[in-house]
């Protein structure tokens, strides 16, 4: 059954964001709000749930790129800059926004695991710049600038200047760092 609303709740974050109430969740279900908060005493915790599942999906996928050998280095490093939780693939940026505004807990959380978590695109970095296929840098410098650039597209979202998802968001940034805007020649 936690399962069960874990999913409901996580459509309902699809379509429209976290304000949903559990009385509507409850209701989706066909439960009753007392049910319902039998097994989530709170928001808080469902939304903390649904954060932990997406960050453990990551680490998995992020887990069966890095075991790949039909991958290059540098294939892992392009997959594993724009992972996103499959139910989160297709969210708006201003989500985020939403989280960090009514849910400082559960933003702390990925915030932390947003700065934390790069020991696999360190060793990713490394590889590749003992491959010959990178050159060597900072990784510190590039790691600032990718969180510092999620930071912005979050922020932009939330302006309303800027209306793609997270993963065209992702998508793009990690293009622009790892490959740079310089035109090639030739």
């Amino acid at each position: 059954m936690r399962e069960r609303i874990v999913e409901a709740a996580s459509k309902e974050i699809r379509r429209s964001g976290l304000r949903f109430t559990m009385g509507e969740l409850a209701k989706q279900l066909g439960m009753s709000t007392k049910t319902l908060y039998g097994y989530f005493p709170s928001k808080d915790v469902l939304i903390a749930t649904i954060l932990h599942k997406a960050i453990v999906e990551l680490q998995e996928k992020e887990k069966d790129i890095m075991g790949n050998p039909d991958l290059t280095t540098l294939d892992k490093l392009k997959r594993c800059l724009i992972l996103i939780p499959t139910d989160f693939q297709f969210i708006e940026l201003n989500l985020i926004t939403e989280l960090q505004r009514y849910y400082p807990d559960q933003w702390k959380t990925l915030d932390q695991f947003l700065n934390k978590q790069w020991d696999s695109i360190t060793e990713l970095f490394q590889e590749g710049i003992n491959q010959g296929w990178l050159r060597p840098f900072n990784t510190k410098i590039f790691i600032d600038l990718y969180v510092g650039g999620l930071y912005r597209l979050i922020e932009d979202s939330t302006e309303n200047k800027s209306s793609i998802t997270l993963h065209e968001g992702l998508r793009d940034m990690g293009e622009i760092l790892l490959s740079g805007i310089i035109k090639k020649e030739g």
